[in-house]
């Protein structure tokens, strides 16, 4: 066992590791699914920019699809305008040479709409070149970034595959991006037509003429996974990625080791509290200042030390106050006998009277204490009954009438029968405690007034007596074990302090509550109330 415990883990490292582990795994799980999305994705990304920069391209081939209705016609007629007779070996070399000129002129098209000040050649549409002057104005007005590339001369007609010169193919522009070798033609179903089969991603761009799909422009992506300019540039951000990580790690591991400590240290407070309340030391305090839950277990912790400290006092007062009531008819019958064996006092019929008269005070306050033990431990048995309580009192009050008599009280009684669900003896135990408490605590010649209310909901019993008076003080100490408000009289009247305290956790075994108030005549008001439909239930 001692192994196991020195094995055991802190729960700080166990904060500390899961923290740190988690993060770990998260930052690690999130940049690589950021990495390989990128490097998935990002290539497509660059393809749909790249896109967006070939509206004019886009506006063409709907201008050349609304003349000829079908792309290959399309194709085909406009090869032969370059070519009369084209071999059929250079026919796929002449389609894609098409689609270069469609995007050549697309470049045209752009660079003079963003220059209008220049004078615009009307005579070229859908790569058709109608007058010949117009290869003079391009060299005439094409800055040097926009000339034409490959030894093209402007006043030179252009060679054909067969040797023959056509003037109205269109010098090549220069392709900055490399996007005329990335491009396709496809139709309305996504089948190439014309350009390179591309087995990756594709970016398209729907081709739209009366509102309907007539085909898409392809573009593949310039970036691929094997390039060197790829592995270059997922290389550097590899290499970013990896800064972050570290940083995201060294950053984790600070903040667990911060809230490890945050938690730890009032961790180890509240067990000090506790290892301090299995010792005995119930007057520690623990100080965790903290708006959570260790708050919260801080401040219940130093309350259950307040409990624990009452209850221990009052344990010890307790057992002084049973060791003192028990001690007081013992030492008189101790006293007695002595005195009996002495032959100072003979046993008379008096003399063991009043030795007999001790021991039901001790007989009374051993029940009185057996039945508190079993009303805490919640082992008093109640063997409950259909009675009518105001029966059972008036009984009472007879038994009492010639101790009434003798303190020549003046008692009234008020009420009428009704029927709950009781254990009779511990009700009659209640209101012997409640009547002789009465007897006691007021003076010869008082009055004494016993009533009952009744509602729909409640039955409850009032008994009220004249002076002796209580303060608020003495009020709310009544129900307490041993608590006596005049020591001296209560002493002399048989009293051991037990009676009331008795009575109200009886009351509350039988479903009931009996409380105290300061009476309209001048002294003690106990209330006995039962909840009529909850004694129904039960």
């Amino acid at each position: 066992m001692v192994k196991l415990q020195n094995r055991r883990i802190p729960i700080a490292l166990r904060l500390f590791s899961t923290v740190l582990l988690t993060t770990v795994f998260i930052t690690t799980v999130s940049l690589a699914v950021f990495q390989w999305t990128m490097k998935e994705n990002f290539a497509k990304y660059v393809a749909d920019v790249e896109m967006q920069k070939l509206d004019h391209l886009i506006d063409n081939l709907e201008g050349v699809y609304k003349v000829y209705h079908d792309w290959g016609d399309a194709i085909q007629a406009q090869i032969l305008q370059v070519d009369a007779s084209p071999n059929p070996e250079n026919l796929e070399h002449l389609s894609r040479m098409w689609l270069r000129r469609q995007y050549d002129i697309s470049l045209q098209q752009r660079y003079f709409k963003d220059n209008t000040s220049l004078n615009i050649p009307t005579g070229f549409k859908h790569g058709l070149w109608d007058e010949a002057d117009h290869l003079q104005l391009l060299q005439q007005n094409l800055p040097s970034e926009y000339q034409p590339f490959d030894g093209f001369e402007f006043n030179r007609p252009m060679p054909s595959r067969e040797g023959r010169f056509d003037r109205r193919f269109p010098p090549p522009f220069p392709d900055k991006l490399g996007l005329s070798g990335r491009l396709s033609l496809y139709d309305q179903n996504k089948n190439l037509i014309v350009g390179e089969q591309s087995h990756g991603t594709v970016s398209y761009r729907e081709i739209e003429v009366n509102g309907k799909v007539v085909g898409y422009l392809g573009l593949k992506p310039v970036l691929n996974q094997d390039d060197a300019l790829s592995l270059n540039f997922f290389s550097t951000q590899k290499r970013v990625l990896l800064l972050i990580y570290a940083v995201t790690v060294l950053a984790s591991l600070l903040l667990a080791i911060l809230l490890a400590t945050y938690f730890k240290k009032p961790i180890h407070r509240l067990l000090k509290a506790t290892q301090e309340l299995t010792q005995g030391n119930y007057q520690y305090e623990v100080k965790v200042k903290r708006n959570d839950e260790l708050g919260d277990l801080s401040t219940q912790i130093n309350r259950l030390s307040e409990i624990l400290y009452q209850h221990e006092q009052s344990r010890r007062q307790w057992v002084a106050d049973t060791s003192h009531e028990l001690k007081t008819p013992l030492s008189v019958l101790q006293a007695q006998i002595e005195a009996m064996q002495d032959g100072i006092r003979k046993a008379t019929p008096e003399h063991l009277g009043s030795m007999m008269a001790q021991v039901c005070s001790l007989k009374k306050l051993t029940q009185d204490l057996s039945d508190l033990a079993q009303v805490d431990v919640q082992q008093l048995k109640c063997y409950f009954t259909e009675v009518d309580p105001w029966q059972i009192i008036c009984q009472e009050i007879e038994s009492f009438k010639t101790k009434f008599d003798q303190s020549e009280f003046e008692v009234t009684v008020q009420g009428h029968s009704t029927r709950l669900t009781l254990d009779q003896d511990r009700f009659k135990q209640i209101l012997v405690n409640l009547l002789g408490n009465s007897i006691r605590y007021t003076e010869r010649g008082g009055k004494i007034q016993i009533h009952t209310e009744e509602t729909e909901r409640d039955w409850t019993l009032y008994v009220d007596d004249s002076p002796l008076g209580l303060s608020d003080e003495q009020l709310e100490r009544l129900g307490e074990r041993f608590y006596r408000v005049d020591d001296s009289r209560t002493r002399s009247t048989g009293g051991t302090g037990l009676g009331l305290a008795l009575s109200v956790r009886l009351a509350h075994a039988l479903g009931g509550e009996l409380t105290f108030e300061h009476s309209p005549l001048g002294g003690l008001r106990a209330k006995l109330t039962f909840n009529k439909q909850l004694l129904k239930l039960n």
